[in-house]
């Protein structure tokens, strides 16, 4: 009887370890294949004071090194780098604006411009929005190319 109670718990106790959930690894942009990509864009460091970056108003995690201010368009927003893509969802959800992995994309929210560069550049998105934005001023030479097996924008 003992040894059927003892084989039992192992069986149980071997099931319970397989039936744990299996985590997705967080994707991430390497600071190098954010700027690849960003580098395609036409985008371009802001040497404007007012574009400068103030970590005080970032929640921890940012890497201060990759972030940076870039112009587009003659409009000014910045790209904020973090550990992980929670962070900068997070993030994106406290500041109403968008992120793609681990990559927050600041003063971007409420300029279509700006909105479709990352849009259709990084699969961006707001999180605060149920339904996202569809891109639609992006000129055919920024246009992501497309992906194979891919079908198009998110949501």
């Amino acid at each position: 009887m003992i040894l059927k109670v003892l084989i039992l718990s192992v069986c149980l106790i071997l099931l319970s370890g397989c039936a744990k959930k299996k985590h997705e690894p967080e994707l991430k942009y390497t600071p190098e294949e954010f700027d690849a990509i960003m580098n395609t864009t036409g985008a371009a460091p802001s040497k404007e004071k007012s574009a400068e970056i103030d970590f005080t108003e970032f929640s921890p995690g940012v890497n201060k090194l990759t972030s940076k201010p870039l112009v587009y368009e003659r409009l000014n927003f910045a790209v904020i780098e973090f550990e992980t893509e929670k962070q900068a969802r997070d993030e994106a959800l406290r500041l109403n604006q968008y992120y793609s992995r681990n990559w927050l994309f600041d003063k971007v929210e409420g300029e279509p411009i700006l909105e479709d560069l990352v849009l259709v550049k990084f699969k961006a998105e707001n999180p605060k929005r149920h339904l996202q934005r569809k891109p639609v001023n992006i000129p055919p030479e920024h246009a992501a190319p497309p992906a194979g097996g891919e079908g198009g924008a998110h949501h």
